[in-house]
């Protein structure tokens, strides 16, 4: 299966100007190891899987890119939607559009965890990995008392008040999309105040 597909299609164009542009470098170099493993094993790549092998553990490190929609979790699985097109035309199903490259890499992956050896399945089952962590959608919006524990865990200086009072206004969206793990939207918050270095800076410093 190596030798049909030696490549995946790239272009120079979205990277410079697409989604991925707004991400730090070290996100960048991520996503691309994420794409080599999606393709070399045919789109097939459990999250946790992932998290383990290219982040480490770190089940915070691709919110980042999940935010900004470069790929979706579904099933626990990842979805790359430009290689499931890819692989899709490989496989001569002539399926271009979003909805016909999930449906495709859908079907891949039932057709491979029917198959999926006993080992592979026990090795992933064995990694620890907080549930929390890698939650995807967390409850959208929160209750105050979720905001204000969080912070206390995290033992940073965000305003839990002004956090619902900023997302309630906007809808509970981050831009042009909904709001999808608000822990996250803490993280982007505390990291925001301890570079400003203030709790009394206006809303308007966290604005998305």
């Amino acid at each position: 299966m190596a030798k049909e597909l030696p490549y995946f299609k790239f272009e120079p164009n979205q990277w410079e100007n697409g989604k991925i542009q707004i991400v730090p470098r070290e996100d960048k170099g991520l996503f691309i190891d994420l794409c080599s493993m999606y393709w070399s094993r045919l789109g097939e790549v459990p999250l946790k899987l992932a998290v383990q092998k290219l982040c480490g553990g770190n089940a915070v490190a691709f919110d980042l890119l999940i935010d900004e929609g470069l790929f979706l979790v579904k099933d626990g699985y990842i979805y790359i939607e430009f290689l499931s097109e890819q692989l899709n035309e490989f496989e001569n199903q002539s399926e271009t559009n979003s909805r016909n490259a999930l449906s495709g890499w859908e079907k891949r992956r039932s057709n491979a965890a029917a198959s999926k050896s006993q080992s592979e399945t026990n090795a992933i089952r064995e990694e620890k990995i907080k549930e929390d962590d890698i939650k995807v959608n967390n409850s959208i919006p929160p209750k105050i008392e979720e905001i204000k524990e969080y912070c206390i865990e995290r033992k940073n200086n965000v305003d839990a008040n002004k956090f619902i009072d900023f997302y309630s206004a906007k809808g509970w969206m981050i831009g042009k999309n909904k709001m999808k793990d608000w822990k996250a939207a803490v993280r982007t918050w505390e990291g925001k105040s301890n570079s400003n270095n203030s709790e009394t800076k206006k809303d308007s410093s966290y604005d998305d």
